[in-house]
């Protein structure tokens, strides 16, 4: 992994190793170290956009980078100009809603985050079907996503992200597959955790009831 976070959002906005380009998507991402990052997606939602919309994002990702509250302000302002404007399903308006689904991840609001991202991977599938390139970037952005958080609300939004992958893709897609494979491995975690003995330096002192039973 070239790009690792901080664990601080301003921090990881300056990590240029972090912003990936779009790319292109290919078997190899399902089993590298990669998968687990985020990479950011103000720059590459601002290159294929118009060039007013284009500025309106140079400006949410400045804002972003002292006031991630203004920024989301912001790019909510953008949205509704740009829906307004072309309605939902046009990729201007795609591509801002990406933006406030990754401006979502970095203020911690995980369970949102995760609707925006799937949100964007629907309509994507919306716009150019499920197979393009776009809507399977998307879904990789969306388990990307998903595998870089807290393992205990990875866990809890698992369901959802492998019920929209699954209405997408199908049961037996590469997302569903490689998610549920993630989800067992947490819990795994999760179980030898709870089994695991506690050091005697975290045992709960003896009551005094249990001293005198032991006398």
């Amino acid at each position: 992994m070239t790009g690792t976070s901080t664990g601080n959002p301003m921090d990881d906005l300056h990590d240029q190793s972090l912003f990936r380009p779009w790319g292109v998507v290919d078997p190899a991402f399902w089993t590298c170290a990669e998968a687990a990052e985020v990479p950011d997606v103000v720059g590459g939602a601002a290159a294929a956009v118009s060039g007013g919309i284009a500025e309106q994002l140079a400006a949410v990702q400045a804002a972003a980078s002292a006031d991630l509250v203004r920024a989301g302000v912001l790019a909510e302002e953008l949205d509704t100009h740009t829906t307004a404007a072309h309605g939902e399903r046009h990729i201007e308006t795609v591509r801002v809603r990406e933006v406030r689904a990754y401006l979502a991840l970095l203020t911690g609001h995980h369970e949102t985050a995760v609707a925006w991202y799937l949100h964007v991977v629907r309509l994507h599938a919306g716009l150019h079907g499920a197979e393009h390139a776009e809507t399977v970037l998307a879904v990789r952005r969306a388990y990307s996503m998903w595998k870089a958080l807290p393992d205990t609300d990875a866990m809890r939004l698992a369901d959802t992200l492998m019920r929209a992958f699954t209405e997408l893709q199908g049961a037996g897609s590469e997302a569903v597959v490689r998610t549920r494979e993630r989800l067992q491995q947490l819990r795994r975690t999760h179980d030898d955790q709870l089994a695991a003995p506690m050091p005697d330096s975290q045992q709960p002192a003896p009551s005094t009831a249990d001293v005198a039973r032991s006398m």
